[in-house]
């Protein structure tokens, strides 16, 4: 199932140019010289390295791609303004949302942090908590791809001043949003054949290494139970990891050592964690 979603990411990106091309060339053509080639290049520049890095299974990758095809819906409704084909430009329009939509998806982000796993073991995202879901992911989001094109627009559009000031501001803070949005993608829950590895910087010092034979149970979270929430407070179904016996480990930024019964984590794919589990503890 994953595959064919991320084929189908990858092959509308791949029509875009088709697609979404028409109406940004409209759209383009009444600018000035100028700011209408910057922003042309900058959109098949975009376009190739997305296309070219989809085709890598890479947790860099799955972040250039979650950048741009909502960077693409944007551009399409920007396009659409003013365009005399409406009907058109709201079916490209909502096309690109539910494929940016898809590419937010837990099965296409496991495909491409998968690329990067070795041997036999298999690594499971971790949900966000609720609040960088809802705020801090779509901000990193704006920042991230304002930062890289504002400047050059500015400075195309011949505001050499502004441009100037804000070409290097906003690369860096693009480098910032980009680094925290990958950092995300390094959270991680892995089954390797010691047992359950705890890969998450948000929520212990270290990686947690959990061996098969100090593993009593993996379940759904208990109601009650004596269990340490790793999870910061994300949404959905909660697992629980309980341990034949006391569970150390040191938080992060204080290095406090802490001891469990049990531990709490929230995967993207539960239904999977757990039945890796079934098979692997």
């Amino acid at each position: 199932m994953e595959r064919i979603w991320v084929w189908t990411v990858r092959a509308w990106w791949a029509a875009l140019p088709f697609s979404a091309g028409p109406v940004l060339a409209d759209a383009l053509s009444p600018t000035a010289t100028a700011w209408r080639t910057t922003a042309s290049l900058g959109l098949w520049v975009v376009w190739a390295a997305v296309l070219l890095g989809s085709l890598v299974a890479h947790p860099k990758t799955l972040v250039l791609i979650r950048l741009a095809l909502p960077g693409a819906l944007v551009a399409s409704v920007w396009a659409g303004l003013g365009a005399a084909d409406g009907l058109s430009v709201t079916l490209v329009a909502a096309l690109t949302a539910a494929i940016a939509v898809l590419s937010l998806s837990a099965p296409v982000g496991h495909f491409f942090v998968n690329g990067i796993s070795y041997g036999d073991e298999v690594r499971l995202l971790l949900r966000p908590p609720v609040v960088l879901l809802v705020v801090g992911i779509p901000v990193a989001g704006v920042v991230s791809t304002g930062g890289w094109v504002s400047g050059p627009l500015l400075l195309a559009a011949e505001h050499w001043i502004l441009g100037g000031i804000i070409t290097p501001v906003g690369w860096c803070l693009a480098a910032i949003g980009i680094r925290s949005l990958y950092s995300l993608t390094q959270r991680w829950l892995v089954f390797v054949p010691a047992g359950v590895l705890l890969h998450d910087h948000l929520a212990v010092q270290d990686p947690l290494l959990l061996r098969r034979r100090a593993i009593s149970s993996f379940t759904a979270a208990e109601r009650g139970a004596n269990a340490v929430d790793l999870t910061g407070g994300a949404t959905g179904l909660i697992l629980q990891i309980t341990g034949s016996g006391p569970i150390s480990f040191l938080l992060p930024k204080t290095r406090t050592q802490t001891t469990a019964d049990a531990l709490l984590v929230a995967p993207c794919r539960c239904g999977l964690a757990v039945s890796l589990a079934e098979k692997r503890l």
